[in-house]
């Protein structure tokens, strides 16, 4: 499977803590009572919740999701120094998936039928493998949505934050800001010629559709083993596309963005709805200047009192990582927390299909996200606020794009509206 999914969860996909942790709002701490009641729930004992957690460890997409653990980790420790879930320390098992469909029902089942964890998070791309199982079961889950069945509405018991396929509508948001570039024509960049219906690149084209930006006709393939990106880039010129959409991570994207430059293709908007990756432009530089990110967390550029915990549990119980600010640790870590915010909701001696019911019923808020997901109205719908990172013309780093929407309550966050089906 192709790594550019991992990250296309930002969009997404999809980073948070909740509203009832010590110090800054996160599940656990003072939400937790010291006394336990006796318990016969899967995982549940007098004094401990067993907990699973799917990855890649090994693997041809396993570089890509390595620092994820590092956050679950993280989350997992500091929900455990601040008292656990009410009175019960949260006890972690983890299993790798090698980002295989056959390794991860394996995984998974072994987690389930051997480890009788309560429930799983995953930071995979190859979560499909077990989905029926777990669905069948009634297991709770939570997990980074690169694939379409974290939208389908049948998996009501897999959690996200962000969606990098939707069931639902676009928004106006991305065109709003590519018009405000400047930008009239587009290009969405697939990586093997066969657009999904469902897909965020397919997503972002109606709505530049809507903001009077049309997409250039034809197909605008990329992939590193078969097209060289200068002549992609010579393409695009000849196309006279100003506005080009990238849904690839890693080395992939700098090279794209290379070979666009290369080729003197003149860019008003190269988006890359695949999150703010700080690593590659410490690699690449001025290599992906003017290359804009779009992210459905708050940054670390913004930050608040919620990143500065963030960084000291890094610090606390991952030091391992380095640098901590990597997008896929501070997503795990969000989406760990997502499923502590699940035990607090469904109370001290919760049922599977009870925890499944009460977060899916309830609204998760966190200092990290720039607004409330309803569980259940936001259930596999493309988010509507972004902040818009761009990397600056030094190629040192990202800077946050100011919102030009009128009566705008946040210069930081562009939000649109929903688009008709």
């Amino acid at each position: 499977m192709s790594r550019r999914r991992v990250r296309l969860t930002l969009v997404a996909a999809t980073a948070a803590t909740s509203l009832v942790a010590a110090g800054c709002g996160m599940a656990g701490g003072s939400g937790s009572s010291t006394a336990t009641a006796a318990c016969n729930a899967p995982g549940y004992s007098a004094n401990e919740i067993q907990l699973g957690f799917v990855y890649p460890n090994t693997g041809a997409v396993a570089p890509a999701l390595v620092a994820s653990k590092s956050g679950f980790d993280a989350r997992i420790a500091e929900a455990n120094a601040a008292g656990g879930i009410y009175g019960r320390k949260i006890v972690a098992s983890w299993r790798d998936d090698a980002g295989t469909p056959g390794q991860n029902l394996e995984a998974a089942k072994d987690l389930v039928d051997q480890q009788h964890v309560f429930g799983l998070v995953e930071a995979t791309v190859a979560a499909a493998g077990s989905a029926e199982f777990l669905r069948q079961n009634n297991i709770p889950v939570s997990g980074i949505a690169a694939e379409a069945l974290w939208a389908d509405p049948r998996y009501r018991n897999m959690f996200t934050f962000s969606y990098v396929f939707t069931t639902g509508p676009s928004v106006t948001t991305f065109g709003d800001y590519a018009k405000a570039q400047g930008g009239t024509r587009a290009a969405i960049i697939e990586s093997d010629g066969a657009a999904n219906a469902s897909d965020i690149g397919t997503k972002i084209g109606a709505s530049l559709a809507a903001a009077g930006i049309p997409t250039a006709p034809g197909h605008f393939v990329y992939s590193p083993n078969a097209v060289d990106p200068e002549k992609l880039g010579e393409q695009l010129k000849a196309a006279h596309v100003d506005v080009v959409v990238a849904a690839f991570a890693g080395d992939q994207l700098a090279e794209l963005v290379r070979g666009i430059k290369a080729a003197g293709a003149p860019m008003k908007v190269i988006l890359a709805p695949s999150g703010a990756d700080s690593s590659l432009v410490r690699k690449y530089g001025k290599t992906l200047s003017g290359l804009t990110a779009a992210v459905a967390y708050i940054p670390f550029q913004i930050g608040g009192s919620a990143h500065q915990d963030y960084l000291r549990a890094m610090s606390d119980y991952a030091p391992e990582l380095q640098p901590p600010d990597q997008e896929l640790a501070f997503v795990t870590y969000i989406l760990t927390d997502l499923f502590l915010y699940g035990l607090q909701k469904a109370g001290p001696c919760p049922t599977r299909a009870g925890y499944i019911d009460a977060l899916r019923a309830s609204t998760y808020t966190s200092g990290l996200l720039p607004g409330p997901i309803d569980m259940t109205k936001d259930f596999g719908q493309i988010a509507r606020c972004y902040t818009f990172m761009r990397v600056n013309d030094a190629g040192t780093g990202y800077d946050v794009v100011p919102s030009r929407e009128s009566g705008a309550t946040d210069s930081n966050r562009w939000c649109g509206q929903r688009l008709s089906q």
